[in-house]
């Protein structure tokens, strides 16, 4: 049919269009210059995102705290090898992604300290989050003439116009080919749809020429700082340092303070940070295996005797076996099938039954779940609910129903009864919600 040559004709001479605006929308070389101490203007975020190729990327949340520090809204004191604290401070003129920063470090505080390492605690969308922080500091680059959006409104508009071209002829040609002449004009929005998505996608930050001369003169700072020691200096060398480090930070010079400042880094599942009991401390959460732990008493009781029966059957059969040739007395196959039985089905049940009830205080570290089964329109989950009582440093999660577990947060102080034998809430009283807010 001629119309699949013209449908490819289209396409074609859309995505020539495309590669033509792509090539005439490069963001200016940045030739860096010869190394240099001065510092400009720029903050260590937009620093990140100049030398970053207008990308930002995950140590600029950093190396704001880091610059917040150096500027005295913040204090990074360290207090051991493991334990180092961020207490808030009088701040004043902050723009908006250095208050989103300030204002997350308030929302964890307790007393207006918080350990360096529960900077990732938090029961928040660190998604949204980080677009929130990412659209301000690229609209900081833009007010300031540094960056702006690939495509131009003029250039975006000839590109929806040029894909609205390939969208029609693909919608004559299904059409055409469709017996029913139904499925043409859904052809057509989603051959639309589709490639205005793709220019959606290609449309991210690129340099102004302003910006390219930033970008020279930072990786300029870049090579000048590199000959520092910044790779092995704690966030805590802030106060020794100033804002030089929060500027190797965003340079990517700093590894060891940016990893002690997890901003900007989803929660480790199996490693927390509490502040129950009054001082910060980390503690070890551990998931067990769910072949008792963290299920219903009475599913427990339920598997146990299922699992009873098959390993009985299957010890049966194994023993008639034996038997026949004279490796088991022929009297005893009932019986030892029936043991073993009655002992895979007594242990768990017993545990499950008698294990007993007790009540557990403490706050909420971790709220977790796992995919269990199910399909995806209705998918099933193990819902765990791991506590710090202050008694131990290890931790294991405990199960829960799905509609308790929504309505609690991460920090939430808790008094919970718990099936001991199989780790299982069945009643949860909230003493006080957590302060920290999600992200």
């Amino acid at each position: 049919m001629v119309l699949w040559p013209a449908v490819a004709a289209a396409l074609g001479l859309w995505a020539l269009l495309l590669l033509a605006l792509t090539l005439a929308t490069r963001t200016p070389d940045a030739d860096p210059v010869p190394p240099t101490s001065v510092f400009a203007a720029e903050p260590p975020a937009v620093v990140d995102l100049l030398t970053g190729g207008w990308r930002l990327c995950e140590e600029a949340a950093a190396a704001t705290l880091l610059d917040l520090a150096a500027r005295g809204a913040v204090q990074i004191e360290e207090i051991g090898p493991e334990l180092s604290l961020v207490r808030l401070r009088q701040a004043d003129g902050l723009n908006p992604y250095e208050r989103l920063v300030h204002d997350h470090v308030r929302s964890l505080s307790r007393d207006g300290v918080v350990a360096t390492g529960a900077l990732a605690e938090g029961a928040r969308d660190l998604g949204s989050w980080w677009k929130r922080f990412r659209k301000q500091v690229i609209a900081d680059a833009r007010q300031r003439g540094l960056s702006r959006a690939r495509w131009s409104r003029a250039q975006l508009a000839l590109l929806t116009a040029g894909a609205a071209l390939p969208a029609v002829v693909i919608a004559v040609a299904v059409t055409l080919a469709d017996a029913e002449h139904e499925g043409g004009i859904g052809a057509g929005v989603v051959a639309f749809l589709g490639l205005m998505a793709l220019t959606r996608r290609l449309n991210r930050e690129r340099g102004t020429e302003l910006g390219a001369q930033a970008a020279a003169h930072w990786l300029g700072v870049r090579a000048h700082l590199s000959a520092g020691r910044f790779a092995e200096q704690p966030a805590a060398a802030v106060a020794i340092w100033g804002r030089p480090l929060a500027y190797a930070a965003a340079l990517g010079l700093a590894p060891h303070a940016v990893r002690s400042l997890p901003v900007s880094v989803p929660a480790d599942d199996r490693r927390a940070w509490s502040d129950y009991g009054g001082m910060w401390h980390a503690v070890e959460v551990r998931y067990p295996a769910r072949l008792i732990w963290g299920r219903k008493p009475l599913h427990v009781v339920g598997r146990s005797l299922v699992a009873g029966f098959f390993l009985g059957f299957w010890t049966w059969i194994g023993l008639l076996v034996l038997s026949a040739f004279d490796l088991w007395p022929s009297g005893l196959v009932r019986p030892g099938a029936l043991a073993v039985g009655l002992a895979v089905a007594a242990v768990p049940a017993v545990r499950a039954l008698f294990g007993g009830h007790g009540w557990a205080e403490g706050q909420i570290v971790r709220l977790r779940r796992q995919r269990s089964g199910g399909n995806e329109n209705q998918p099933k989950y193990v819902h765990w609910c791991a506590i710090d009582e202050g008694t131990s440093r290890e931790l294991r999660a405990y199960g829960m129903a799905g509609e308790q577990w929504a309505l609690l947060s991460e920090g939430d102080v808790v008094r919970v009864r718990v099936a001991r034998g199989v780790g299982w809430i069945d009643t949860t009283e909230v003493l006080s919600r957590a302060a920290r807010g999600d992200r």
